[in-house]
């Protein structure tokens, strides 16, 4: 038994690293984005028919929506979920399933390591790969090679591959005719539903600054990086699934400026090629970084400056840290407005690659 416990304790631990926006946030985004492509006339009818049947819950319903932000709680084992939403929270419950040395065929590394890509692996420059408050740890787009082969993945993680993966076999399901579970058929999991689920969240994860970096947990904006906050959960779950506190007014104020980003929102990735969108959204992501650590330093009361972090830090308080105002992009913002761009933005590419992927697949 002690074995199995300290088991479990290992692979949460390395999951740390892997899961981005909490369960709950990855269900609502996925039923906002098929509720778009539903609501949206250019959408094929075909298109239509097959998400409403893939969703669970009320489509559209704006009341429906704000209150299960506001109320709901999903944890870490997703509650409620069928459909496209329970496609899209299953790559983070293989990430704490699959066995510790187990690896996903064709990358070699565990499931954790298909959720982000750490882009310091990739500065030529081998003395400079770690991350800097000025962003100099950022990599040019050419630096990044699309060769799996390369060892840096086995450390960096492989999300531009597997967005790649992901979209492929929704095309191939979509082709195939093969839009939903159905009983009897084999290999019974192999269908659109599935795949559409997991590009939803891989999609999603790659808005999740932290998932872009190797100081995940932004532990350099502290003197003792040992004992530092996480800052990854903080980012990701605290505010909008915390067992321990609902965040009631913050997360009012949060649905406010996510909805408001999701009337705004736009896809600026030009590329048409899928592996260059997901590095440059990746790139786009890191720039949050800076302004998530000087948040993290004033939710502590961590002294010093960014680069120079001195004493010790104090007791994290969320609401402090979503309130905290600073340089994103250029403009003045509170993490939580950052969060909720890079938030809308997810929902946003999901939809355009699945209408990209039904319209490949349908092609005459």
């Amino acid at each position: 038994m002690r074995t199995s416990l300290i088991a479990a304790l290992v692979v949460l631990c390395l999951s740390a690293t892997a899961g981005a926006w909490s369960n709950k946030e990855h269900i609502q985004l996925t039923r906002l984005a098929a509720a778009g492509l539903i609501a949206d006339p250019a959408t094929p009818p075909a298109m239509k028919a097959w998400l409403e049947r893939n969703i669970a819950g009320p489509v559209g319903d704006a009341a429906f929506e704000k209150d299960y932000f506001l109320r709901a709680r999903i944890g870490i084992h997703p509650r409620g979920a069928d459909g496209l939403s329970f496609w899209a929270v299953s790559p983070d419950m293989a990430v704490y399933t699959d066995p510790q040395g187990g690896k996903v065929a064709p990358y070699g590394v565990h499931e954790r390591l298909l959720h982000y890509v750490d882009l310091e692996f990739f500065i030529p420059d081998e003395t400079k790969r770690e991350y800097r408050h000025d962003l100099s740890g950022k990599p040019q787009l050419k630096d990044v090679p699309r060769d799996m082969s390369d060892k840096r993945y086995q450390r960096a993680g492989v999300l531009p591959f597997r967005v790649e993966e992901s979209y492929k076999k929704l095309v191939d399901a979509i082709r195939a005719g093969r839009l939903q579970d159905e009983p009897g058929k084999y290999p019974r999991d192999e269908h659109a539903a599935k795949w559409a689920g997991y590009l939803a969240h891989y999609v999603q994860d790659n808005t999740q600054p932290q998932h872009a970096t190797i100081d995940y947990k932004s532990a350099a904006y502290f003197a003792d990086k040992r004992s530092a906050p996480n800052v990854h959960s903080e980012m990701e779950y605290k505010m909008a699934d915390d067992d321990m506190n609902d965040h009631m007014s913050l997360r009012e104020e949060f649905w406010a400026l996510f909805t408001a980003a999701l009337e705004k929102a736009q896809d600026p990735i030009a590329s048409g090629d899928l592996f260059e969108q997901t590095v440059e959204v990746a790139r786009a992501s890191y720039d949050a970084l800076p302004l998530i650590g000087e948040a993290a330093m004033h939710a502590t009361g961590q002294g010093g400056t960014p680069d120079k972090p001195q004493g010790p830090a104090g007791k994290f308080d969320t609401e402090k840290f979503f309130r905290f105002k600073g340089k994103f992009r250029g403009e003045e913002m509170t993490v939580a407005e950052m969060k909720a761009r890079q938030q809308a933005w997810a929902v946003k590419r999901t939809q355009r690659l699945w209408r990209q992927a039904w319209d490949e697949a349908t092609a005459k």
